[in-house]
């Protein structure tokens, strides 16, 4: 059975055209983050690498901003691996 993927395409600095599977969006502290792995291994990122980004409105709608300090990076990773593995494990309960 095939799982379809959920695909976030960005640009880089280069106008490169990159895609990314959609993991999860989650609420922190009122701001929205996103979590996200490439499809294909890139120059920065080797695929199943998580990448978590800020979302802002901009002038052109929503803005994917870097997190900018380790210590608010890491906050993040947890809140994601409890968010990400809790759906997982409510599914497999689904399942049985």
């Amino acid at each position: 059975m095939s799982e379809e993927l959920n695909l976030i395409e960005m640009q880089d600095e280069d106008g490169n055209v990159l895609q990314f599977e959609h993991l999860l969006t989650f609420e922190v502290d009122d701001s929205f983050y996103v979590a996200f792995t490439p499809v294909e291994k890139m120059e920065e990122f080797d695929v199943g690498e998580v990448l978590i980004m800020r979302i802002e409105e901009g002038d052109d709608g929503d803005v994917y901003v870097p997190i900018e300090t380790e210590q608010e990076l890491d906050e993040l990773w947890g809140i994601f691996q409890q968010l990400y593995y809790e759906d997982d494990e409510e599914e497999e309960d689904g399942e049985e």
